[in-house]
This record gives C-alpha cells, sequence and structure tokens, in this order.
C-alpha cells in the first residue's frame, strides 16, 4: 500500500537556477513550500568562464573596486594577493551588522535562492562554489538567523553578510550548516563583495510580499461578492458596460471577477430585486477602487521578475569584452517606488473593505438589526463589535501603507560616498505585513456578509462563487444566534482564503 501511494504522489520538478528565467511563483515554490532548487549544467559553463575573465583581470593588474581594492572608503587601499582570504573573510564579518528581530524561514530562503540566481547568470566572476553551497544550504534547510532591521536598501549588505558568515564557517550559526554535512566555503577573490552586494534580501521579500497580496486582494473579492449578497447591492455597479466606459485594465478585471462569482444567482440574474437604487460608494465603487490595487500590484511585479531576471552586480565581468566594469546597477530605486505604489494601490480596498463591513453591521444601511444580531429586540451586541477589529485592522494597514522610499537620514554613511538610500526592505516588509492584514480583513467581511445572508434566507439562490464562500465560512463559523457571541478564532477560514487563492495571475 505505502508503496503504491508513493507511486501515485505527484512529482515535484526542482527549481532550475542560473536559467535566467526566474519568476515570483519559483520564488513561492523554493522559499515558501520547499521546493529544491538545482544548478542549471549551462549556468555552471557560464560562470566558469565569468571567473576566468576576474582570473586574468587579477594577473593583469588591473585595479578593481572589491577585487584588489578595498570597499567603500577604503577603495584606494590595495589588497596584496597574500592578503586576499584574510580580507573577504572580514569583510564578511565587518557587515554582520543586523539588528532587531530575525527574519522567517521563509525570507532567508527567498534571499538565499534569489542570490544564487544572481550570481549564476555569471556577471558576478565567482565560482560555482558559491552557487553550490548556497543551494545546498538552502535544500538541507540549514538557514542562517537573519536580522530584519539593518540594510538600508543600498544592496542588502547586513543580511547577507549574515548568510555568507555562517556558510564560511563563522558565527553563531555555523554549527547548523556544519551538522547538514557542508564544509566551510572558502572564499576567492571577488566572492565576499559578491555574497553580499546585493538586494536579493529585498528581492526575495518583495516576491513572497507580491504573492500574498495578490491573495490578499482575490480575497477581498471574494468577500466583496457575499457583501453584494448580503447587502442586497445594485449589481449594475458592477455592468460590464461600466468597463467599457471607462476602460482601465483593473475596472474590467474586478468586474469580471465579481460577475463570475455572482453569476447563477438571483441578484445577478435579476430575479432579485437591489434594495437601492444607489449603494454608498464602498459598493458602488469597488471596480474603481480595486483598478488601482491590481494597477499597482501588476506593476510591481513586472519589476521584481525584471530584477529576477538581472546582474546588478557591482563591479560587473564583461565576458565578451574581457574586462570588469564599476557601475550603480545594485540601486534598486525602481522597485522601492512600485513597492510603496502597491501598498497605496492595496489601501484603497482595505478602506472600502471596512466601509463595507460597518455598512453591514448599521442598521441604517443594512436595512437588518443593528449588529446583525438575531432580533432587533435584542439587547446583546451580535457581531457589533467585529467592526472595532475590523477597523483596526484597517488603521495598522493603511499606516504600513505609508511610502518609505523618500527617507533619507543621513549622507554621511560610507564618508559620504553612500549618499542615497532606498529602504527597499522596509518597503517589501511592510507590504508582506499589510497583505496579511488585507486577508485577515476578508475573512471578517465574509463572515459578516454571511450573517446577513441567513438572516435575510439568501443561502439558496446565491451565486455559485458566493455560495462556495458562504459554505466555507459556515464551515468554520456558524450562525450567531440569540443568547450566542461570534467566534473570535478567524484563522482557519483565514487559512481557506490563502490556499483557495493559490498562486498569482
Amino acid at each position: 500500500m505505502t508503496a503504491a501511494l508513493h507511486e501515485l504522489a505527484p512529482i515535484v520538478e526542482p527549481a532550475v537556477v542560473g536559467q535566467g528565467g526566474m519568476t515570483i511563483a519559483d520564488v513561492v515554490r523554493v522559499a515558501a513550500n520547499g521546493v529544491c532548487a538545482v544548478l542549471d549544467p549551462q549556468a555552471r559553463a557560464r560562470m566558469l568562464s565569468s571567473r576566468a575573465v576576474v582570473e586574468r583581470v587579477l594577473d593583469r593588474g588591473d585595479s578593481v573596486y572589491g577585487l584588489n581594492t578595498g570597499v567603500g572608503p577604503q577603495k584606494t587601499v590595495l589588497v596584496a594577493p597574500a592578503e586576499q582570504e584574510q580580507f573577504n573573510r572580514l569583510m564578511i564579518l565587518a557587515h554582520c551588522v543586523g539588528h532587531g528581530e530575525t527574519a522567517p524561514s521563509e525570507f532567508v530562503r527567498a534571499a538565499m535562492l534569489v542570490r544564487a540566481e544572481g550570481l549564476a547568470l555569471g556577471a558576478a566572476g565567482v565560482r560555482p562554489d558559491l552557487v553550490e553551497a548556497l543551494l545546498a544550504a538552502l535544500n538541507a534547510d540549514a538557514l542562517p538567523r537573519v536580522h530584519l532591521i539593518g540594510s538600508l536598501g543600498q544592496s542588502d549588505l547586513a543580511p547577507l553578510a549574515e548568510i555568507a558568515r555562517a556558510l564560511i564557517g563563522e558565527g553563531p550559526d555555523a554549527s547548523t550548516v556544519a551538522r547538514a554535512g557542508l564544509p566551510p566555503l572558502r572564499l576567492a577573490p571577488r566572492e565576499a563583495l559578491a555574497l553580499i552586494n546585493s538586494n536579493a534580501f529585498t528581492v526575495g521579500i518583495a516576491a513572497l510580499a507580491l504573492a500574498r497580496a495578490y491573495t490578499a486582494l482575490g480575497a477581498l473579492e471574494l468577500s466583496a461578492a457575499l457583501s453584494f449578497e448580503g447587502f442586497v447591492a445594485n449589481v449594475a455597479a458592477i455592468d460590464p458596460a461600466v468597463a467599457s466606459l471607462r476602460p482601465h485594465t483593473g475596472i474590467g478585471q474586478t468586474i469580471d471577477h465579481l460577475r463570475k462569482l455572482l453569476a447563477g444567482g438571483a441578484l445577478l440574474n435579476g430575479t432579485r430585486a437591489p434594495r437601492n437604487l444607489q449603494d454608498p460608494l464602498c459598493f458602488r465603487v469597488i471596480p474603481q477602487t480595486h483598478a488601482a490595487a491590481h494597477h499597482a500590484l501588476t506593476h510591481a511585479r513586472e519589476l521584481v521578475e525584471t530584477e529576477l531576471h538581472s546582474a546588478t552586480d557591482n563591479p560587473a565581468v564583461l565576458m565578451d569584452e574581457d574586462r570588469m566594469l564599476p557601475n550603480g546597477n545594485h540601486d534598486i530605486a525602481p522597485v522601492a517606488v512600485a513597492l510603496d505604489y502597491a501598498r497605496l494601490g492595496l489601501a484603497q480596498a482595505v478602506t472600502i473593505a471596512n466601509e463595507r463591513i460597518q455598512k453591514l453591521l448599521d442598521s441604517r444601511f443594512s436595512g437588518l438589526p443593528s449588529g446583525l444580531r438575531a432580533h432587533t429586540d435584542l439587547a446583546e451586541d451580535g457581531l457589533a463589535v467585529i467592526g472595532h477589529g475590523s477597523s483596526a485592522l484597517a488603521a495598522e494597514a493603511r499606516l504600513l501603507a505609508a511610502p518609505v522610499s523618500l527617507e533619507h537620514p543621513t549622507s554621511s554613511a560610507a564618508e559620504g560616498i553612500e549618499d542615497r538610500i532606498t529602504l527597499a526592505p522596509v518597503a517589501a516588509r511592510r507590504l508582506h505585513e499589510m497583505a496579511g492584514y488585507v486577508t485577515r480583513l476578508a475573512a471578517i467581511e465574509l463572515v459578516c456578509a454571511s450573517q446577513a445572508v441567513d438572516l435575510r434566507d439568501l443561502n439558496t439562490d446565491l451565486g455559485q462563487g458566493t455560495a462556495n464562500s458562504y459554505a466555507a465560512v459556515r464551515t468554520h463559523i456558524p450562525f450567531v444566534g440569540a443568547g450566542q457571541a461570534p467566534l473570535d478564532e478567524l484563522q482557519p477560514l483565514v487559512q481557506w482564503l490563502e490556499t483557495l487563492m493559490g498562486e498569482i495571475p
């Protein structure tokens, strides 16, 4: 029986590093779902050719930043061949300056994968040994502890140094790597800088955050559709003509999704008349408001996936020209700004979701007992206080939406050489946290909308999609009748939403 079950188990293909086509979905598979990663053989050959250029540059005696010179203010200090091993070791250790809480394991896994991909593209001029060491630790789940605070978003020097420190057999997590049977990595000239001079920590978190944000926005559209049913809202707001009149991609996208969820039900079919000629804006402008979120997430996704395909090394190896080029490709301002935009777009959908919850709870708007109580003559609260929690969640989410890419505390870093920052890792972390709040807000709206559906006795003629949502709510959260209080454990419903939405489109 065991063998038969094993034969039927799906084969999970590994993620291939170094092909140049890595996607956000690949990062999610490896970082969050534990899929292993392997190095493409052609990438190995490319890295060996790139490394040969570095060796020739060293032999010629060309002065190259971080290869045979110091870094930052020490860029004019030459590094002798005999000093290279110690120089590279100390560069890693000196950059381990993280603070605060440690990153969740999926953030660390994402950073290791993204850096392996960047190195495997060949512009860093490092040996394949570095990528193989990263992937071996990743596949063995031998993860160093990495602090969340420390990167200014002009290369994630501190968090990547903490990963590199463990790989070279140093620091408090060297034993974690050793227990996995992995030998300490010996660094050749240039390789310390290549390991840490990257935005892999930011890009990895951003990939996970965007996947979570797409899930959150999809969850809000599920909950909005069920609120349409429970509120008996006017479906004129989601007539396809609305998108034709104002052809923003996100408007049509949202209308199509909402109509699909409501399809087959009495509300969309017109056999149940809407209660209002015109509903509050939180119902009427869902397509337009969600369009802002769709557009922002799409823009951020495009930039993050471009980053996944990019070599951002400084200096970069130009194999065709047999030289190394100093450059500023490590500046991640496009992604930092896009992540700020993504949070601002998502915040718009958050605001109207919370307003729909408040309208469902308010008898003046819903036409139902206040607090969605089972009867109007009950003194108890019913679901009324759920609205306090949803308002708190919405407020937390909106506060996380404030842009961070404008923050610039000083130009004195590295004696004034590193005179700009992006705070891109903060932008990515905030999107990840915000998306978690948003999915939970959608779960609250589903609970309130289901209560309204039951109070109106409408659960037998819902749309196909809204009926599924209603059934999921009732699997985890019962109707709140007289003498009962609502359950305060939403996590099973949140997990259902996270599982249902799946990968980003």
